[in-house]
C-alpha cells in the first residue's frame, strides 16, 4: 500500500506540473519532509519544489505579530493580574506560576475556540440573566451552564467565594494582558490565530491567488476552521483528508467524531472525496504482546525487531511508537545492532535528566545549609551522583566512607572542600542571589558546577548535552525573571514547575533509518512495520489532562475542548498509524498498578474485539512458585572452627569473647555465626533518627567525661557531696562537647539546638542529672572505675582450643563499706528481676539479657580487681529505675534483691563453661532460634525469612 503522502505526491505531480505555484500546508514539519522525500522520488528532472510549510507559519505570514516562549507569557501575565488587583496581596511568582501557566492555557483555547471571553467569564450564579444574555447558545449547552453555576446557588462555601473573585476578574486580566502583549509585539498563539481569523472573515486581510493544499488536518480549532474554509471558499483552496471508512462511516468510532462534523460543514464538506478509501481492514499481520512492566515492553520489542530483522524487514519502513516518553532510553538502549542509523522524532523530558537531579540535590545542599555545615541527606546524595563520581572517585567514596562510618548527620564544609576543584565549588555558601561581597548567587553557583562537569573527560555526549540544555534554561530563567523569588526554596518550587514541561529535542536525519517518534508526530507518516508501546489507559489515551481553570460543564457549553476531545484525537492517531501498515506488534503492560488502574488500553480492546484483524494475542508471564522457607544451620566445618578459636585473641582493640556476643549465641546461634564468624556486616548509613541506642551513646558518654574530669581535677577516685554543686553546668557544657564530638560541629561554636538535636539534649540531660542526684545521696563513694575494660576471664573447656577467652568493657564501678557495684547504664526498657542463673542461659522469650550482661561483668572484674571478702552489688540505671522515687540499686532475683552475687557465681561460671564449650563443639550447628519474635528486630531476617 502506498503512503497517504506518496499518494498526495502523485496527485500533486499530474494535476500540478509547475510545483512552485502552490503551497501546501501540513500539521507538522515531520509530515512535509516526508512529502518533499516522495515528491523527490517521483520526479525526473530537477525543479523549483512547492512551498510546504505548518499551518503555524501559514497563519503567522499574515500577522506581524510573534509568539514568545511560555516562561515570558506566564511573567507578563503575573505583571497583568496584580496590576489589575492593584498590588494587594501579592503572591511571590513561583506560587502564582502553576495556576498562571493554567490561566495562559485557557486564554490561548477561548481565543483559538473564537469565544467570547466577555460572556465566558461572566458570572452566572444568578440563573435569570441566562435567559436575557445567552439566547445564542443552544438548550443543550444552556443546560450545561445551569448545571454548574446551579451549585452557586446553594450555600457558599470558601472555596466557591475564592473561585467567583478570581473569576469576576478574567475579563479584565484577559483584556489588559492581551493589550500589554499588543503594544510590545507580541502574542501568545490563540490570539495571533484569532486575530487572523478575524480579519480574513472581515476582510481585511487579502491573500494572494497562487493554489493552496491542506493536507492530513483532523481536530480543527475555530480558528483553523474559519481561516482553512475562507481559503476554501475564497481562492479555491483544496483540502486533502487522511481518512479511512473504517471509523469514518462507524458512528460507534470516536477516532472519526471530527471527521463527520466537517462531513457537515457547509464549506468543508464539500473537500471530502466521493470514494473514502478503505486501508484498515486490508490483510495485515497484528501481534498483540503483554508483558510485565513497562522495561518489559521494551526488552520484548527489542527481541521481535532483532527477529524481524532477521527475516529482512528494512529499518526505513519500520515505525517504532513510544506513548510514553519514559520508555526512550530503555527502547534506545535495546536497539539491535543490525540497525546502523536511527532517528528519534520526540523530545525527552528534561525532568528525567540527571543533570535534573543533580541540580535538585544542590540547591537542597543549600537550603538546609547551616553556616559552614551541610545536611548529611545532600552531601551523600551529591558525592554519590553519577557525575561527582566521574569527576573523582577516590575522593567522593572515601568522603563517603568517612561520613558514615563517623555517622556525621550534619558535615563540616571544610572537609568537603578538599581534594578537588569540583567540591571546592559544590561546597560554599550561596545566597539567592549575587551580593555586593562577592558571595554567589544560585544560578551563578549552578552554572560555575554545571561548566565544571563538561569538563569531566569521561562525562559521554549525551550527558553534555543534558548540561549544555540546563545552562540555556539556567540563563533564560534569569533573563525573564532576574531574582523574582524570595528564597533558594521558591527558586526550587519555580525550577521544578519550569522543568516539569521543558522537553530536549532530539535532532538527527529525519529520513534515514529506524524511526522512533511520540504519537503526535506520526500525523499523516505511514510505515510497513509499526510498533506500538505502552497501549494502556493513562498512556494512550494519555492520562495526564492539564489543568484548567474552566469547569467541564462550561467548556461543554461553550464547545472547548474536554476529555472527550482529547480521546478522540488519540483515536483517530492510533487507526491512523495501523490503516496502511502491513506489520502490527502492538504491546501493553499486562500488570497493573496497586490500583488497579493501568489497564488494556480501550483501543487495544477495540482492536482486539470489535476489528475483525482476528490478532494473534501472546502474554509473557512467569508462574510464581515461591520457594518454601527452609531453616538455615551451619555445621562447623575446619575454617570455622578457626575463625572461632580466633575469637579468644579477638583484634587490637578488644580481647575475647564479649559479653553482647553470648547474649547474642543464646538468644539466636544463627545470629552469632552471621555477626562474629561470618562477620556479615550490617549496611552502613547515617543515624540521627532519637532511639535507645543514640540515647545511650550520648548518656554514656556524659557520665564517663563528668567522672573523669573530676577525677583528673581531685586527682584521687573518692566522690563526695560537694563534688555535685555545680552538676547542671558541668553536664551542660558536657553535653555541648559530646555532641560535637556526635555530630562532628565545629569545635568551640556554640551549638544550636533545635529539633531533634533538642529532644536528645533535654532527654539526656534529665537522665545524668537524676542519675547524678542519686550518686549525690550515696555520697560519699569511691569511683573505682569508669568505661573500664581490658578484663579478661580465661575458661577451661573440653573441645579444642581447650579455653575461651571472654573481654568486656563496664560502664562503671564504684565502692562503699565494703560493698562493690557493677553499673550499667541502659536506656531501654531491661528488666530489674529474673527467677534464676539457670534462666539467664535459655532461650526463652523473656530472658533477662541485662542481668546476664551485668552479672558476666561483675565475674570479669571480681577474677581481674577484687578479693572474695568484697560483696559485689551488679545493677542497672534505667528509665524504668531512675525515675521511680523509691529507687533501689540491683537486681532481684525472685522477689528479694540482690546484695551480693558471689554466692551466686559458682553456679553462674558452671553454665558459662557449658555455653562456651557448646559455642566451640563442632557437633553443634549455628541454627535458628525458637523463639520466632526474636527475629523481628534482627538484621538478619531477611537472610533467614522469618
Amino acid at each position: 500500500m502506498k503512503p497517504f503522502l506518496h499518494t498526495l505526491a502523485e496527485k500533486l505531480c499530474k494535476e500540478h506540473p509547475q510545483l512552485d505555484t502552490i503551497t501546501l500546508v501540513f500539521p507538522n514539519r515531520r509530515a512535509a519532509l516526508y512529502f518533499r522525500k516522495y515528491l523527490a522520488q517521483l520526479l525526473d528532472k530537477p525543479t523549483f519544489a512547492p512551498k510546504l510549510i505548518t499551518i503555524e507559519e501559514f497563519i503567522a505570514s499574515f500577522s506581524s505579530l510573534k509568539v514568545p516562549d511560555k516562561l515570558e507569557l506566564v511573567h507578563r501575565l503575573y505583571k497583568s493580574y496584580y496590576e489589575i488587583l492593584n498590588g494587594s496581596s501579592q503572591e511571590p511568582f513561583d506560587q502564582f506560576y502553576f495556576w498562571g501557566d493554567m490561566l495562559v492555557r485557557d486564554f490561548d483555547e477561548v481565543d483559538k475556540y473564537m469565544v467570547n471571553a466577555e460572556l465566558l467569564f461572566k458570572d452566572l450564579s444568578n440563573q435569570k440573566e441566562l435567559d436575557s444574555s445567552f439566547d445564542f447558545l443552544t438548550e443543550e449547552q444552556i443546560e450545561f451552564l445551569k448545571s454548574f453555576w446551579g451549585s452557586f446557588d446553594e450555600k457558599s462555601g470558601k472555596n466557591k467565594e475564592k473561585f467567583l473573585q478570581v473569576w469576576k476578574l478574567l475579563p479584565e486580566v484577559h483584556r489588559l494582558f492581551k493589550k500589554q502583549l499588543l503594544q510590545d509585539g507580541l502574542a501568545y498563539e490563540g490570539m495571533l490565530h484569532r486575530e487572523v481569523a478575524e480579519k480574513l472573515v472581515n476582510g481585511e486581510l487579502k491573500s494572494g491567488t497562487l493554489p493552496i493544499w491542506f493536507v492530513g488536518f483532523n481536530a480543527l480549532t475555530m480558528a483553523e476552521e474559519k481561516i482553512i474554509s475562507w481559503f476554501v471558499d475564497h481562492c479555491k483552496a483544496a483540502v486533502h483528508w487522511d481518512v479511512d471508512e473504517y471509523y469514518l462511516n462507524n458512528k460507534t468510532q470516536e477516532a472519526g467524531e471530527f471527521f463527520r462534523q466537517y462531513q457537515n460543514h457547509a464549506v468543508l464538506g464539500k473537500t471530502f472525496p466521493a470514494d473514502v478509501p478503505a486501508n484498515f481492514l486490508n490483510p495485515k499481520s497484528v501481534r498483540v504482546f503483554g508483558a510485565a512492566q513497562p522495561v518489559g515492553q521494551a526488552k520484548l520489542m527489542s527481541q521481535l525487531l532483532q527477529d524481524e530483522l532477521a527475516k529482512g524487514i528494512k529499518p526505513e519502513e519500520t515505525l517504532i511508537v513510544l506513548p510514553d516518553e519514559k520508555l526512550m532510553l530503555p527502547v534506545l538502549h535495546g536497539i539491535p545492532a543490525e540497525v546502523e542509523t536511527l532517528n528519534v522524532t520526540m523530545g525527552y523530558p528534561l525532568s528525567n535528566a540527571p543533570m535534573f537531579n543533580l541540580i535538585e540535590l544542590l540547591v537542597e545542599l543549600q537550603t538546609h545549609r547551616k553556616g559552614d555545615t551541610y545536611n548529611h541527606r545532600q552531601v551523600l546524595g551529591i558525592l554519590g551522583h553519577s557525575y561527582v563520581v566521574a569527576a573523582s572517585p577516590a575522593a567522593a567514596n572515601e568522603k563517603r566512607k568517612h561520613i558514615l562510618q563517623g555517622n556525621m548527620v550534619f558535615v563540616m564544609g571544610s572537609m568537603l572542600r578538599s581534594d578537588h576543584v569540583l567540591h571546592k565549588q559544590i561546597f560554599c555558601e550561596v545566597t539567592e542571589r549575587s551580593l555586593p561581597t562577592g558571595q554567589a548567587g544560585i544560578l551563578d553557583y549552578l552554572r560555575q558546577v554545571i561548566q565544571l562537569i563538561l569538563s569531566i573527560e569521561s562525562i559521554d555526549a549525551l550527558d553534555k548535552e543534558y548540561a549544555l540544555y540546563f545552562l540555556k534554561f539556567l540563563n533564560r530563567m534569569e533573563d525573564v525573571l532576574g531574582n523574582e523569588y524570595s528564597s533558594l526554596k521558591a527558586f526550587l518550587r519555580l525550577f521544578r514547575q519550569l522543568v516539569k514541561a521543558q522537553k530536549i529535542p532530539f535532532t538527527g536525519e529525519p529520513l534515514k533509518g529506524l524511526q522512533i517518534m511520540g504519537v503526535l508526530e506520526t500525523r499523516n507518516l505511514d510505515f510497513k512495520n509499526v510498533f506500538i508501546l505502552s497501549l494502556n489507559e493513562g498512556a494512550l489515551p494519555s492520562g495526564s489532562g492539564k489543568g484548567s481553570y474552566i469547569p467541564y460543564n462550561i467548556r461543554k457549553a461553550y464547545q472547548l475542548p474536554t476529555v472527550e476531545h482529547q480521546d478522540s484525537i488519540y483515536a483517530y492517531l492510533f487507526y491512523r498509524v495501523l490503516q496502511r501498515a502491513e506489520n502490527v506488534f502492538l504491546f501493553y503492560n499486562s500488570e497493573t498498578d496497586v490500583l488497579g488502574q493501568g489497564e488494556m488500553s480501550r483501543y487495544l480492546q477495540q482492536i482486539l474485539f470489535e476489528s475483525g484483524l482476528k490478532p494473534e494475542r501472546v502474554v509473557l508471564h512467569n508462574p510464581i512458585q515461591p520457594l518454601a522457607i527452609k531453616p538455615i544451620s551451619i555445621s562447623k566445618a575446619k575454617n570455622i572452627l578457626d575463625t572461632l578459636s580466633s575469637l579468644n585473641e579477638g583484634n587490637k582493640y578488644f580481647k575475647g569473647i564479649s559479653p553482647s556476643a553470648l547474649n547474642s549465641y543464646i538468644e539466636c546461634r544463627l545470629q552469632f555465626y552471621f555477626k562474629h564468624v561470618a562477620k556479615i556486616k550490617e549496611p552502613k548509613e547515617v543515624e540521627e533518627d532519637i532511639d535507645a541506642r543514640v540515647m545511650g551513646n550520648f548518656l554514656h558518654d556524659t557520665m564517663e567525661l563528668f567522672y573523669k574530669r573530676l577525677r583528673e581535677k581531685k586527682k584521687n577516685k573518692s566522690v563526695e557531696v560537694s563534688d555535685f554543686d555545680r552538676a547542671e553546668n558541668d553536664i551542660d557544657q558536657i553535653l555541648e562537647e559530646v555532641f560535637i564530638k556526635q555530630y562532628h560541629l565545629e569545635p568551640g561554636k556554640k551549638v544550636e539546638f533545635e529539633g531533634q538535636r533538642l529532644i536528645v539534649h533535654e532527654v539526656v540531660k534529665r537522665f545524668a542529672l537524676r542519675i547524678l542526684s542519686f550518686d549525690k545521696e550515696y555520697a560519699p563513694f569511691t569511683l573505682e572505675a569508669i568505661e573500664h575494660e581490658g578484663m579478661l576471664y580465661r575458661v577451661k573447656i573440653n573441645q579444642s582450643p581447650g579455653y575461651a577467652v571472654i573481654g568486656g568493657k563496664i560502664d562503671r564501678v564504684d565502692s562503699k563499706d565494703n560493698y562493690v557495684r557493677i553499673i550499667d547504664y541502659k536506656t531501654g526498657k531491661d528488666k530489674l528481676e529474673f527467677d534464676s542463673i539457670a534462666s539467664l542461659f535459655v532461650r526463652e522469650k523473656n530472658r533477662n539479657k541485662a542481668a546476664f550482661q551485668t552479672i558476666l561483668y561483675a565475674l570479669l572484674y571480681k577474677y581481674s580487681s577484687i578479693s572474695d571478702s568484697v560483696k559485689l552489688v551488679p545493677g542497672l540505671i534505667n528509665r524504668l529505675n531512675v525515675f521511680d522515687d523509691k529507687f533501689q540499686f540491683g537486681f532481684k532475683i525472685g522477689k528479694e534483691y540482690l546484695t551480693d552475687v558471689n554466692p551466686l557465681l559458682p553456679e553462674f561460671e558452671l553454665h558459662l563453661k557449658a555455653l562456651m564449650e557448646e559455642i566451640f563443639n563442632p557437633e553443634e550447628k549455628f541454627d535458628q532460634t525458637p523463639v520466632v519474635e526474636t527475629c523481628r528486630y534482627c538484621p538478619y531476617q531477611n537472610i533467614c525469612y522469618r
